[in-house]
C-alpha cells in the first residue's frame, strides 16, 4: 500500500490517495480543494473512486471536478447527504474554492469493504463530528484514515451542523481502545499521528477514556 497525503486549500485538508502498487489502482479520499494538484498526483494511476469521510464542504469541495475528469463513483455515508448543500458559513465555499458537490453514487455503512485493486479497506462508521462521519481502516497495513474524528492532540468539533458530543465521545473511545497502538492515523487536517500517541498525549482523548 502507498498512501499519498496532499494538504489542500486554506484549511490544509488532507486529501489522501490510497494506491495498490500492484495494479496502480487508486482511491481519492476527501478532495476538498486544488483539484488540479490532486489530478496531477493521479497521473499514471487508475482511479477507482472518490471517498468522503464526511460531508463538510471543505472535504468535498472538488468532488464534482474529479468526477467529471475521472468518471468514478462518489462514495459517502447517507447520513451526511444533507451537509452537501450546507456551506457552514456565508462565503465559506468561495473562500476555499469549493464547487457544489453531486449526490453520492454509493452509500456506505459500518463494516463495508472498499476494494482498491488488491487492497481492502473497512468502513468504520464513527459519528459525532457529523452523523455520517466514517473512517477507512486497514488492519493489514496498520492505517486509519480518520477524517475529522481525531487529530494529533485533539478531537473533531461537535459544534457544527450535525455535530453530537455524545456520539463523538463514543467514536473516539472506540478507535482508541479497539485499534492496535501502532496504527498510523492520517487526520483530516495537519499532522499524522498514531493511536498510541493519542492514548498517551491527547488530553481530550485521555479524558474520554476515563469516562
Amino acid at each position: 500500500m502507498i498512501v499519498k497525503v496532499l494538504p489542500v486549500g486554506p484549511l490544509s485538508v488532507n486529501t489522501s490517495i490510497i494506491v495498490d502498487p500492484k495494479t496502480r489502482s487508486a482511491l481519492v479520499v476527501d478532495p476538498g480543494a486544488q483539484a488540479d494538484a490532486i489530478l496531477n498526483e493521479l497521473k499514471g494511476l487508475n482511479p477507482v473512486g472518490i471517498f468522503a469521510t464526511h460531508g463538510h464542504i471543505d472535504h468535498v469541495g472538488q468532488v464534482a471536478k474529479l468526477k467529471e475528469e475521472l468518471n468514478v463513483p462518489f462514495i459517502m455515508h447517507k447520513n451526511d447527504e444533507f451537509l452537501l448543500t450546507n456551506e457552514l458559513w456565508e462565503g465559506f465555499s468561495s473562500y476555499i474554492g469549493a464547487l457544489p458537490p453531486p449526490p453520492p453514487d454509493v452509500h456506505v455503512r459500518e463494516g463495508d469493504k472498499i476494494r482498491v485493486g488488491e487492497l481492502e479497506l473497512t468502513v468504520l462508521h464513527t459519528p459525532g463530528h457529523t452523523p455520517g462521519s466514517c473512517c477507512l481502516y486497514s488492519q493489514k497495513h496498520g492505517l486509519l484514515v480518520a477524517g475529522d474524528l481525531l487529530f494529533r492532540g485533539s478531537v473533531g468539533r461537535w459544534d457544527l451542523p450535525g455535530g453530537d458530543l455524545h456520539q463523538l465521545k463514543k467514536s473516539v473511545k472506540r478507535v482508541l481502545t479497539e485499534l492496535p497502538p501502532d496504527t498510523l492515523v492520517v487526520c483530516g487536517h495537519y499532522d499524522e499521528t498514531t493511536i498510541e500517541n493519542e492514548r498517551l498525549f491527547n488530553p481530550l482523548a485521555r479524558e474520554l477514556l476515563r469516562e
